[in-house]
């Protein structure tokens, strides 16, 4: 048994700003606990970035590739831009580019990516590449508002591999966190859109636990009704149900998507993805509703619970329809006609309507 006055650094431990407490159903009182890691420690410590003033910011997040995430963040830039709405894209997902490949054709890439920025910040020089890191979507041509890229790569870029090798280097005493956080509010200021789309790093790593915990208003959760996702989802729910101050910041922000929804069978699937996702809220994430004694004179205590038949509830899914046409799809062939309203809206309707509705209510209050 070691004891505080054992260690060399007694305050540096037990005074660490980085400890946590954490809770775990099987055990009556909670701990503290400082976990030192080289990776996977922004999902302990992310806290959100504190710019009041910042538009709103809708991340896309899942926990593997091919669901149809930037298909779907791009239709709704699309859209947004046709109301008229100035959109900024931000391609977070940096270890598999692809959003600037939907919205870009190559000889419009700017000159400097996300990346760029990251390795020149390390140096003071962050500055310097900010205003050649974002160029407009050939789809702006055909909104009434913009569609504004900042693309993880720059144009003719041939050392992507060795600058992504050092962009999660802290060689300033500063979080890498804090220096993602820095960039998107610097395009922020630079850009002033109306709306901002991150497309967030797939998977448990790092850059999704600053997207989702960090810089959501929103997180978008994509999700197919397999045993494989609600498993996946279950061990990030889990971890978050560990640490409470964590989840009470992270909770309101989750939205889940059920993504590439089948044309057969549909109501018994919607009932079934329904039901998966409501166990899954109501295990890790939802507070239990303990029996009020006395209801006429003790009003009930406000808990973070919801019906699962509650459409305005977290765990109650968007629906993105399976449409083959969507699968190899290039959103800048909609101008010639090859894509119609009628089919984004047969295919990605739910969706669309339900982060719009969001965007309203965030508006209003």
């Amino acid at each position: 048994m070691l004891f505080q006055d054992d260690f060399f650094d007694s305050d540096g431990i037990f005074r660490n700003p980085d400890i946590l407490q954490v809770s775990l159903p099987k055990l009556d009182n909670p701990f503290r606990l400082l976990d030192r890691q080289i990776t996977g420690e922004e999902w302990l410590h992310v806290t959100p970035e504190r710019n009041a003033g910042h538009p709103p910011r809708l991340v896309f997040y899942g926990l593997k590739g091919g669901v149809g995430r930037s298909t779907a963040l791009t239709l709704l830039a699309y859209k947004l831009a046709r109301s008229g709405k100035h959109v900024l894209l931000i391609d977070l997902d940096l270890e598999s580019p692809g959003l600037s490949g939907l919205l870009l054709p190559p000889d419009r890439l700017a000159e400097f990516g996300m990346v760029d920025w990251l390795v020149e910040d390390m140096l003071g020089q962050g500055d310097d590449v900010l205003e050649r890191m974002v160029s407009t979507s050939p789809l702006s041509e055909h909104t009434q508002g913009q569609i504004r890229v900042a693309a993880a790569m720059g144009l003719e870029e041939n050392f992507y591999l060795a600058k992504l090798s050092r962009v999660y280097t802290d060689l300033a005493k500063e979080r890498f966190a804090q220096r993602v956080y820095r960039l998107v509010a610097a395009l922020e200021g630079q850009e002033k859109p109306d709306v901002v789309l991150i497309d967030s790093r797939a998977g448990l790593h790092d850059l999704a636990a600053i997207s989702i915990m960090g810089l959501a208003d929103y997180a978008f959760l994509f999700a197919t009704d397999s045993a494989q996702t609600w498993q996946g989802y279950r061990l990030l729910f889990s971890h978050w149900q560990a640490h409470p101050a964590i989840l009470q910041g992270v909770r309101d922000k989750l939205v889940m998507v059920q993504a590439l929804f089948p044309e057969t069978n549909q109501a018994m699937r919607i009932d079934g993805f329904l039901e998966q996702s409501y166990t899954l809220f109501s295990e890790t994430i939802y507070e239990n509703i303990a029996p009020n004694p006395d209801p006429e004179n003790t009003p009930e205590p406000e808990v973070f619970n919801f019906d699962m038949t509650d459409a305005s509830a977290p765990h109650y899914p968007l629906r993105i329809q399976w449409n083959n046409r969507f699968q190899e799809f290039d959103p800048l062939q909609i101008p010639k006609g090859l894509f119609t309203d009628q089919d984004i809206a047969a295919t990605f309707g739910h969706f669309l309507d339900g982060v719009q509705q969001r965007l309203t209510l965030g508006d209003s209050s």
